[in-house]
């Protein structure tokens, strides 16, 4: 029986096993929640949310006493959410013993509090968390009016983006991105082993803005909890859920979300319907989108020559092949069992086209006609199951990804010499991802809390190319070829992980992990991925390529852990450190791809790459009173085995070219382990209410510096920004239904850059300071909250003084000024 057969298998006796035994569960007693403001007068209409390392997640409304009732509860650690009009969201981690009630007291204009679920793969407040973590709800997505979930990691603290448009900005962490990021979808891993890394990256757009209920940035190293890719951080993007469970009844709802840009005339709208009762909840959304190209910013009324100078731009700051559009579909279903038993049904349809690449537009014009994502999965929770096992979480899906990207090489004739050259080139890559994961929650004596279990996921991929050749786009001398840069290949991961928490005092901490993975990366004979023929026996015996067209077996195992500690000498104060070993498996791209490739030259694969490696040492400082709260953090990453792609040599030394007589030889490139690389800096962020005669002004921000080091060529790293500051106020009515906000984003000039750095045009090339910004945004609006109904309308200009600029290290000049609007119209 094959390696995915076995554990598939062991997947599903697992959750019959736990299915069966988990029915009955134990004797639970009833947990009642006390709301009060700090006058202690009772607060109804408030929405209490409990869940923790024992309980299902559940909310329910205080009466008109305050109280909020919730049946079958075990003692035992619960963290509490309380979200109520006219205060800041409120989190407590509370002990539960059983009996009397548990009183939470709202502070009005405190600052608003956060949990994860994200960084220790149990919900707790961001305070006891020992890695560095921000979150940002939904009430933060609304108030930012995003053109895509990328644009939110423009203002987060250790956090920039790569590329521009609609849908293609993707996040970088802490200098890196593509997959030395790891980001999941509701626990579910997005990244795919077909991405390229250096080239290319995930494709966050593939999930619909409307539909996310929060985001969490896990900054450092998260390899123990959730394996390969999370060098960097790990970002989870956490989608709305069914509403929740009813006490007695049946409750229709729906939702109608609306958002609007006028910079490159962007719509998105979204229709919900949903209902929810004793028994089952369900939730079925539709979306739609389309946004045209958008437009650079303007000095004196007129585009920058050295922003026109890029390319695909024209005079009026028109960004050609900047647009996309499509649509989401997506229903979900849940089964409440019992008080201790949920199981969660899901599919996710989301359609994208026309994708275009800001810029890349001409001579050379890419974009992807197509990107497609499907998921079905279906997850199994139950708690409470014996004395000392207190959860189990199983979870399963299936996720197709279909993208095809397309590029068009026009050279017009030069008569008599020179007929002309067209070229079309269209790839299509199908990547399809089976997953499986499950965790075991343990509580040891009163110490000692344990999580424990096992993942594992396989990505198949298969890729079609054509490439159509004549001498003009209408010439009937064309020719049609077929070929393949990565052979038929997959990818396997079974990993093994267990955390345990042990609080040594009540003020102290301690919390460590061990990881174990196994990968099996397989390619398959392909008739149509062959190596260049020109390539001698001792070329291809040299780069390692021995039986590449006849199909490998590469296999890799990697152990990996981690260690904290939280210290809370008070009540308001945290410091936490944490050492952490992280890695990253080599993909299908970087061991397989063999073709031309954006290095000037002929790019071959290397199926012998050792993962890539890192330790993260994380230390933090939090102070968070009612009225203020600040983070410092420095952190010092050093990771070693970073894959490049140098000119590859031969035996003796020389370098490796493909002979083309009689114009000059091709060079080779080949992906290999050369680079040991240190990223250092330091993050803070501040946020600080403060009451004035008509309501709350909270000033608020974050700083981040980094510095990167080539530690091999004893040189700066290239694509690091060093200093990005992020500040603003916000003000809010007493009853915080109205809001205004203004920040401004200040990026300094980069001027520690590597001999051949990466360098946008408007500096001519390599040899220049990459250039700093100022970007100004001001939003604001207006918050109803009835019993059943809720409305909400944001409006906002981002970019307000129409700024020329570019994102350090991004090709695309920025979009120019924005005005958007957005809405949202909720039966509850």
């Amino acid at each position: 029986m094959r390696f995915t057969e076995i554990r598939i298998s062991s997947f599903f006796v697992l959750f019959a096993a736990v299915f069966l035994f988990a029915i009955t569960g134990l004797a639970q007693s009833g947990l009642t929640i006390v709301v009060k403001d700090s006058n202690g007068a009772v607060v109804p209409g408030a929405e209490v949310t409990i869940s923790g390392k024992s309980i299902l997640s559940r909310t329910r409304e205080t009466d008109s006493a305050g109280n909020a009732h919730f049946n079958g509860v075990q003692p035992g650690e619960i963290v509490v959410v309380v979200d109520a009009d006219s205060f800041p969201r409120t989190v407590r981690s509370v002990s539960f013993s059983g009996g009397e009630p548990i009183e939470i007291v709202l502070m009005a204009g405190g600052v608003s509090e956060t949990v994860t679920v994200t960084a220790a793969r149990t919900q707790l407040s961001t305070e006891d968390s020992t890695s560095t973590v921000s979150v940002i709800d939904r009430l933060g997505i609304e108030r930012r009016s995003l053109n895509s979930i990328g644009d939110l990691f423009r203002s987060l603290a250790g956090t920039s983006t790569n590329n521009e448009g609609a849908f293609q900005v993707r996040p970088r962490v802490r200098g890196l991105e593509s997959n030395r990021v790891l980001i999941l979808v509701d626990g579910d891993r997005l990244n795919n082993s077909r991405t390229s890394t250096g080239q290319s990256g995930i494709e966050i757009g593939l999930v619909e803005p409307s539909l996310i209920q929060s985001v969490e940035v896990v900054r450092g190293s998260g390899s123990v909890l959730y394996g390969t890719d999370a060098l960097a951080g790990t970002i989870n993007v956490i989608t709305a859920d069914t509403p929740a469970r009813r006490e007695s009844g049946f409750r229709f709802g729906g939702a109608l979300n609306t958002f609007y840009t006028s910079n490159e005339n962007g719509r998105r709208g979204s229709i919900t319907l949903n209902g929810a009762s004793k028994f089952f909840a369900f939730g079925i959304t539709q979306s739609l989108e389309r946004f045209e190209n958008y437009f650079v910013g303007k000095a004196d009324g007129a585009v920058p020559p050295d922003i026109l100078a890029i390319g695909g731009i024209t005079t009026d700051g028109e960004v050609l092949n900047s647009q996309s559009h499509g649509g989401n579909t997506r229903a979900t279903a849940r089964l409440f069992l019992n008080d201790t038993n949920t199981l969660r049904f899901n599919y996710d349809r989301r359609r994208m086209a026309n994708i275009g690449s800001p810029t890349l537009f001409g001579t050379f014009t890419g974009y992807f006609p197509f990107s497609n994502r499907d998921k079905f999965s279906a997850r199994y929770d139950v708690v409470e199951l014996t004395e000392n096992l207190k959860r189990v979480s199983i979870s399963a899906y299936y996720q197709p990804q279909l993208r095809n990207f397309t590029n068009v090489l026009t050279v017009p004739p030069a008569p008599p010499f020179f007929p002309g050259l067209y070229q079309l080139s269209e790839t299509i890559t199908d990547t399809k991802t089976t997953g499986f994961d499950a965790q075991t929650d343990w509580r040891v004596g009163n110490r000692n809390f344990i999580i424990a279990g096992a993942s594992f996921f396989r990505d198949k991929n298969t890729d079609q190319r054509s490439i159509i050749t004549s001498t003009t786009p209408s010439s009937p001398d064309r020719t049609i070829r077929n070929s393949q840069s990565v052979p038929n290949a997959t990818l396997s991961n079974f990993g093994l992980f267990a955390q345990n928490e042990f609080r040594i005092t009540p003020k102290v901490r301690l919390v460590g992990g061990v990881r174990f993975d196994m990968f099996a990366t397989r390619s398959e004979p392909t008739p149509e991925f062959t190596l260049d023929p020109r390539f001698t026996e001792d070329q291809i015996e040299d780069l390692g390529l021995t039986g590449l067209t006849d199909g490998l077996d590469v296999t890799n195992q990697t152990l990996t852990g981690d260690i904290g500690v939280v210290y809370s000498p008070i009540k308001e104060i945290s410091l936490t450190g944490r050492v952490g070993r992280s890695f990253r498996t080599p993909n299908i791209f970087e061991r397989f791809f063999t073709d031309f490739g954006s290095v000037g030259g002929f790019l071959v694969g290397n199926p012998h790459l050792e993962p890539e490696t890192g330790i993260n040492i994380d230390t933090n400082f939090r102070y968070r009173s009612d009225r203020i709260a600040v983070t410092l953090t420095y952190f010092n990453n050093t990771y070693s085995n970073f894959l490049a792609q140098p000119q590859a040599v031969d035996r003796n030394g020389d370098p490796i070219v493909i002979p083309r007589p009689p114009l000059a030889p091709i060079p080779v490139f080949q992906t290999q382990n050369v680079r040991k690389a240190r990223i250092q800096g330091v993050e803070a962020e501040l946020e600080a209410p403060i009451k004035i005669s008509f309501g709350y002004l909270t000033p608020y921000g974050n700083y981040s510096y980094l510095r990167g080091d080539d530690l091999t060529e004893n040189q700066p790293l290239d694509t690091i920004s060093p200093h990005r500051t992020n500040a603003g106020f916000r003000w809010e009515n007493f009853r915080r239904s109205y809001f205004m906000d203004y920040n401004v984003r200040v990026v300094t000039t980069q001027h520690r850059l590597p001999p051949l750095a990466f360098q946008p045009v408007t500096q001519g090339g390599n040899g220049g300071p990459e250039p700093g910004f100022v970007a100004h945004n001001l939003s604001g609006g207006y918050y109803y909250r009835g019993e059943r109904f809720r409305f909400n309308i944001n409006l906002g200009v981002s970019n307000l003084l129409n700024r020329a600029y570019s994102e350090q290290f991004v090709f695309a000049p920025a979009r120019g000024r924005s005005y958007t609007i957005g809405t949202t119209w909720e039966l509850r």
